[in-house]
């Protein structure tokens, strides 16, 4: 229970100090994800602070089912540039390895509805994410419809930066410095 207020507290604290300027330092990121297994995770900034987000969830590491998820995202800076608080929503569909399993049951694909919330820091050309994205699953496996995926981490290398905004030069200090003619 204290692990759960804990977390809520931090995901309050960091939606308010958030501010809605634009947080990320990249266009384009690709990656590693480890949650429940080893995944794919590629990011694509599209404007004002959203992103479209895609995880290919393989079946390397304790997972034997293969699947895709497609989130959008919603970044918010805390403290300064390249720290991002982000939420987002998206779909996920999962293809299950019947031959892996029992015989005697046959399990359906999976698809569903996901969500997702986390922290992300950008250092140099690396991208650190740290998230929860729980699942609902509307179709397949209707002995859990729901799960709540523990945390993830994510590695990303930033593949195509974003140009940083120049604040706007009015010329004042040339006004005062320039001689009349």
């Amino acid at each position: 229970m204290t692990k759960i207020r804990f977390c809520l507290s931090t995901l309050l604290f960091a939606l308010l100090v958030s501010t809605p300027t634009f947080a990320q330092k990249y266009k384009t990121a690709a990656g590693v994800r480890f949650d429940n297994g080893f995944n794919l995770t590629a990011q694509q900034y599209i404007t004002n602070g959203w992103t479209v987000e895609g995880i290919l969830h393989t079946p390397l590491i304790a997972s034997k089912d293969l699947g895709i998820t497609v989130l959008a995202e919603k970044h918010r800076k805390i403290l300064f540039r390249g720290t991002n608080f982000y939420t987002g929503a998206g779909v996920h569909y999962y293809w299950q390895q019947n031959s892996a399993r029992d015989a005697e049951e046959i399990h359906d694909n999976v698809m569903g509805l996901s969500a997702i919330a986390g922290l992300e820091v950008s250092l140099g050309r690396l991208n650190l994410a740290v998230d929860w994205k729980p699942e609902l699953h509307l179709s397949g496996d209707q002995a859990r419809p729901f799960e709540w995926n523990g945390a993830s981490v994510s590695l990303r290398y930033i593949i195509e930066k974003r140009e940083r905004k120049k604040i706007k030069d009015w010329k004042v200090w040339e006004k005062f410095g320039r001689k009349k003619r």
